[in-house]
């Protein structure tokens, strides 16, 4: 079985023909973008090792496909080498064209071209497989990145489809679901009310609800209070989140739920970090029956949540880049979010306050 080995940056982003008897160890590893140049005069942080960024897995990782923005079946057609990083181990960087053969999760289009970037960080350059691949993509700062790509093993394919029907966040442990909302146990879906789901979790019994097609999601930073150079570049955490309905007909969106006129946004988001999923700050669980959000024709609505309110990431120490991955259902946007422990530790310690 042919797998290859490479990195994928889920949590802090630091960013061929085949060679004749070239056997590549059948391990995954998480892709990664180049490491971000220090600032000019500081020097690596203490008990770094070579080839380590924070959040790195000393050992090679499985792709969870359930947590991938855009998942497709593929052919390569073209592969271009780009520039190689002369770290250790060196990071590795082509330019991949791609025809979507099928379309697992995501906006994609089958029979449609695309192109996105790869990025290596191994000892070896990696050999890219010639027969169809299961590709995992994701729209960061405008273009298509590719997070994981495998050979297209059917044995393997039924789970990634599963993966894939079910909403961001949702695991499948042992042949059990598992929902971000495990935590809150009978408080996370009331009992009393019964929806048609295909899926459930197997703690909580909540269903998998999910977004349906034709509803546009989007996740922009908003600006802070005040900008200081060098050292908020992407805010203080506060991010919009909106929905819209660009159809001409109404779109019920299940896995957005209300009671009454109240929009139940803290029991709907999820958020996706260093490849665990939290739900929201706040969050208390649906302890009474609620109904999905009608979104009327040209109708958009939004809310803003505040990403360091999270309690269980490692946030980076000195200046570094962490992300979030913002979910609605089988929906999401990835953000890449630079951290800069020395003002945004005072914001985290307020917003715990405020919490307690």
């Amino acid at each position: 079985m042919f797998q290859l080995a490479f990195a994928v940056s889920l949590t802090f982003t630091v960013l061929a023909t085949d060679p004749p008897k070239v056997q590549v160890k059948p391990e995954l590893r998480p892709a990664v973008q180049p490491v971000p140049r220090p600032v000019p005069g500081r020097r690596p942080l203490p008990g770094r090792l070579p080839g380590r960024f924070p959040g790195q897995n000393a050992k090679p990782q499985p792709v969870q496909w359930g947590e991938k923005q855009m998942v497709a079946i593929a052919t390569i057609t073209e592969i271009k080498q780009g520039p190689t990083a002369r770290s250790f181990p060196p990071i590795y960087n082509h330019t991949l064209t791609m025809k979507i053969e099928g379309v697992l999760r995501g906006n994609l289009k089958a029979a449609n071209n695309l192109t996105a970037n790869h990025s290596a960080r191994q000892q070896q350059k990696p050999v890219y497989p010639k027969g169809k691949i299961v590709v995992a993509l994701s729209n960061v700062r405008g273009g298509l990145r590719v997070e994981a790509l495998e050979e297209a093993d059917e044995k393997k394919l039924d789970l990634i489809r599963l993966a894939c029907e079910l909403p961001l966040g949702w695991k499948n442990m042992a042949g059990k679901l598992i929902s971000p909302w495990v935590g809150q146990k009978g408080r996370a879906w009331p009992k009393t009310q019964k929806v048609d789901a295909k899926h459930f979790c197997s703690v909580t019994g909540r269903p998998a609800l999910l977004v349906g097609g034709g509803v546009a999601f989007s996740v922009e930073k908003v600006p802070p209070a005040k900008e200081i150079k060098w050292t908020n570049p992407d805010g203080d955490g506060e991010y919009k989140i909106s929905i819209s309905n660009p159809t001409d007909k109404p779109l019920v969106i299940e896995a957005l739920r209300r009671q009454g006129k109240r929009i139940l946004w803290k029991e709907s988001l999820v958020v996706l970090c260093q490849s665990k999923s939290y739900s929201m700050p706040g969050s208390v669980g649906l302890l009474r029956p609620s109904e999905p959000v009608t979104l009327n024709p040209g109708q958009s609505i939004s809310t803003v949540v505040h990403a360091l309110a999270l309690e269980g990431p490692d946030w980076p120490k000195g200046g570094y880049r962490i992300e979030f991955q913002f979910c609605l259902g089988e929906r999401s946007s990835k953000q890449s979010f630079y951290y800069m422990s020395r003002h945004h530790d005072v914001i985290r310690s307020g917003l715990k306050k405020q919490v307690n």
